[in-house]
């Protein structure tokens, strides 16, 4: 932190995945910072994987917080997907049984590890009607199709996608749970 007289400017630097390099950010105090990170699919128990993530966002979290940076951490909370609905029927239980079930599992473990928690969890299910005008609108965009029932993104439409993780397209293995007839493109997928 550098002090200059009233005004107090902290430099924090992360790896900016866009740019490809470390980034400074020039801070002050009061200052708000939003920070998302995708959430649990809530149809099991979180393990070491799910949980090095959140650690790592917790760290972040925590030091803002203690330079007196406003934190609007956001963590959605995926509770309907394809797994909570095999699930839901294995054990003859709803889909909200499933998630609800889970979601306070999830938190429990946030509390048990001593992790802060987000400011905001939106659920999935809250936001339905938005996400199926998302879809509406990339169909209408043509940048997404409709195919024996299911509506797929078409990466090639997009020229920015793999742009943030760095991925080469032509490199990217595909997916072999689906057959290839239903999509144009082995690296579509189901929205």
């Amino acid at each position: 932190m550098v002090n200059f007289g009233k005004i107090n400017l902290m430099e924090l630097q992360l790896f900016n995945s866009l740019k490809k390099k470390v980034t400074k950010l020039n801070l002050q105090p009061g200052q708000t910072v939003n920070i998302y990170l995708c959430g649990p699919t809530v149809y099991d128990h979180i393990h070491i994987g799910n949980l090095r993530p959140i650690i790592i966002f917790d760290i972040l979290h925590r030091l803002l917080v203690n330079l007196e940076i406003k934190v609007n951490y956001i963590q959605n909370i995926t509770d309907i997907d394809d797994k909570i609905i095999i699930k839901s029927q294995k054990e003859n239980k709803s889909e909200k049984e499933i998630g609800d079930y889970y979601t306070q599992s999830y938190f429990a473990n946030l509390l048990r590890y001593n992790v802060l928690p987000p400011t905001f969890s939106p659920r999935v299910t809250e936001y339905i009607s938005q996400i199926h005008e998302f879809i509406k609108n990339l169909l209408e965009k043509g940048v997404a199709y409709q195919k024996t029932g299911e509506v797929f993104f078409e990466v090639r439409k997009n020229q920015a996608y793999g742009k943030l993780s760095g991925q080469n397209l032509e490199k990217l293995k595909t997916g072999q749970e689906k057959k290839m007839g239903e999509r144009k493109n082995s690296r579509d997928f189901v929205l």
